[in-house]
């Protein structure tokens, strides 16, 4: 975890309501694994009291040859005050940032699980699709066979889908609207997937939002296989101090409770009690 102020160096819009914002932050890119986030703060502003918790989407190195990862990229969606500031950053100004953060999907937890499954099922609702790419990648370079499930509630929802081609051997992508792929929810195609293939023996990643983790944890469940899901919540400090991000796990006391920042957010699915949800990130 490092705390710096660093630049940006490119603020690519994705469609009217995403953007993908690249930093110059080599230490922290070098440090960055699957699944972890940042919290972001945009400097020279008012009104914005607390940093603004984001999956760290990818690493890239800059263009000197052979060079080691110095971007963080971070691919966002303007739903508030913070992330409409984000959308209006430009090449050289500075961001604070706080990187990298939480327990996500580290391979060494899970790669038990990966080597007996058939196949690796990411399911992704939204934005949600940020926490994926990196476990894709680390998963492929492993030679594990996998395929994508993201959904949206319309065709300019599906942002990051061909980023993922490389490492895949199919995305199926839904839409609520229908205007892109099928018609319905990502857990529509997903059951379908598990129901046809009933001797097949699948691991789960997933991210989006509560409701969508919940039904997937319960078509999990159901079929018998493990999942790992990257939990959204609330944040105010990002490192387990202010407790404003726990949600329910299995346990009594202060062990039913963990914090999405820290104890995450990665967690198996049947850890999490799913009958409370929590407010997502805004």
């Amino acid at each position: 975890m490092d705390d710096q102020v660093v630049a940006v160096i490119e603020n690519k819009p994705l469609g009217s309501s995403y953007g993908l914002l690249s930093l110059d932050a080599a230490r922290q890119a070098q440090a960055a694994r699957p699944g972890q986030f940042a919290m972001v703060r945009i400097l020279g502003t008012g009104g914005v009291l607390l940093r603004r918790p984001m999956s760290i989407y990818d690493v890239k190195p800059d263009a000197a040859p052979h060079s080691g990862p110095r971007l963080i990229q971070l691919l966002y969606k303007v739903v508030g005050r913070g992330t409409r500031l984000m959308a209006g950053l430009k090449p050289g100004d500075p961001v604070a940032l706080l990187a990298p953060l939480g327990h996500g999907f580290f391979v060494e937890d899970y790669l038990e699980q990966a080597e007996q499954a058939d196949e690796v099922l990411h399911v992704a609702g939204g934005i949600g699709i940020a926490a994926l790419l990196m476990a894709a990648r680390e998963l492929a370079e492993k030679g594990f066979k996998q395929r994508l499930f993201f959904g949206g509630r319309s065709r300019g929802d599906l942002v990051g889908a061909v980023d993922f081609r490389p490492y895949l051997r199919q995305i199926v992508v839904v839409t609520e609207d229908g205007s892109c792929g099928c018609r319905g929810y990502v857990t529509g195609p997903l059951e379908d997937h598990l129901a046809r293939y009933p001797d097949r023996r699948f691991l789960l990643l997933a991210c989006g939002p509560w409701a969508m983790l919940q039904a997937t944890a319960e078509l999990a469940g159901r079929y018998g296989h493990r999942l790992l899901v990257s939990m959204e919540n609330r944040m105010g400090c990002g490192l387990g101090v202010c407790l404003g991000c726990c949600i329910r796990v299995e346990g009594e006391g202060h062990g039913a409770y963990q914090r999405v920042c820290t104890e995450g957010p990665v967690f198996w699915a049947d850890k999490v009690v799913w009958e409370r949800g929590t407010l997502p990130i805004t």
